[in-house]
């Protein structure tokens, strides 16, 4: 973590042949996504430029990607802000997830292989370490990482990362409820690898409803800043 005039980023390590701009994008989407960078948080380019300790030039690039993605306000001759979470566009990105995922565990249950379930259970033991750790961060990333196995498996990998264009704000509430709902994580991704070890595609729709609910969100955001938040959340 780095800090330059108040601003705080988690820098991610950069691959080899990594082109800057990427990075300082991955950078800052994992900062805003981890809310590091706070929802209404001015930001500019050249608090990244210092943060980073580079030019403004590949920083103004990645601006322009996350105002694409929805996840900062671009304002010209003044800073940008970290956007809001839009809890009605939340629940859109999950709604989606949850019909195409569906679709994808049943198909998982009669297409995955030996290897891909080997890769399930190494991921579930990453998750208990996540939980004995208490890294709600990391959890995160393994827990996406558990989704995106599945979709590979079943040759759907782009259908995933189209889905995580989507996933923005869903995220960010996510990271809120992690803490609250990691055990509950875990116990479903358990029966979910279950249920596609044993073919059981009619079980799918169930314990993915379960896994993907609102309610569990819709409680915890009560507790953080109603200038987090697009909508007023007391409305839920």
């Amino acid at each position: 973590m780095v800090a330059a005039e108040g601003l705080q980023v988690e820098i991610l390590k950069k691959e080899k042949n990594q082109p800057i701009h990427q990075w300082v994008y991955q950078t800052l989407r994992n900062s805003i996504i981890k809310l590091i960078l706070q929802p209404a948080q001015p930001i500019s380019e050249n608090d990244v430029s210092e943060a980073l300790g580079i030019s403004r030039t590949p920083v103004r690039e990645a601006f322009i990607r996350l105002a694409e993605d929805g996840l900062i306000n671009i304002t010209p001759q003044k800073r940008s802000i970290v956007s809001l979470i839009d809890l009605e566009q939340a629940e859109e990105a999950r709604f989606v997830r949850l019909a195409v995922e569906k679709a994808v565990l049943r198909e998982a249950c009669r297409r995955l292989s030996p290897a891909d379930l080997d890769a399930l259970e190494i991921n579930l033991q990453e998750e208990e370490t996540c939980l004995a750790e208490k890294a709600f961060d990391r959890m995160l990333i393994v827990d996406n990482d558990f989704h995106r196995l599945i979709f590979r498996g079943c040759a759907k990998e782009r259908s995933w990362l189209y889905l995580k264009k989507l996933d923005y704000n869903y995220d960010r509430l996510r990271v809120m409820v992690m803490p609250f709902s990691i055990d509950r994580i875990i116990s479903e991704h358990g029966r979910i690898a279950d249920l596609i070890r044993k073919g059981k595609a009619d079980h799918v729709e169930d314990v993915l409803d379960s896994h993907l609910t609102w309610e569990t969100i819709n409680r915890v955001v009560r507790d953080y800043p109603q200038q987090y938040f697009r909508q007023d959340r007391r409305e839920k």
